[in-house]
């Protein structure tokens, strides 16, 4: 008898208040929406993080998720992908499998496991770094 993969999710031990604590496992992305911000001189003061950069968008239909089922979108600001190779967009549905959350400080990580049934590899992690979040409920 053979086994599946096991999925976890890490959860930090004091997360920030717009994060999905309970879990957001079977819940699907249901679209993506990356956005460049125009430089704006007069915000800039040496430092980049000062000013948003960028902004990509997960619209998330997570009424068949086991556990947070309120989540609707979730904008990530000053965004870098950081598995190149891989990308949301142009993808119908993908299923939200688990996550992991690592505070650094000045940015966080977000890796999460996710199923595409209609892409292969059906199951890949996705892997983003971004400086700050809203998640609209």
């Amino acid at each position: 008898m053979s086994k599946g993969k096991v999925y976890i999710s890490n959860y930090p031990d004091n997360p920030p208040e717009w994060y999905w604590i309970s879990g957001l496992h079977d819940a699907c992305i249901i679209g993506t929406e990356s956005f460049e911000f125009p430089f704006d001189y007069n915000k800039f003061v040496g430092e980049k993080n000062i000013y948003n950069r960028n902004l990509i968008t997960l619209r998330i239909n997570a009424k068949g998720a086991l556990y947070d089922n309120e989540v609707k979108e979730i904008r990530l600001f000053n965004y870098r992908i950081l598995t190149e190779d891989i990308s949301l967009e142009g993808r119908d549905k993908v299923w939200w499998l688990a996550d992991r959350l690592v505070d650094h400080g000045k940015y966080y990580t977000l890796e999460i496991d996710l199923q595409d049934f209609d892409a292969y590899p059906e199951e890949f992690t996705f892997k983003i770094k971004f400086e700050r979040a809203e998640v609209d409920r």
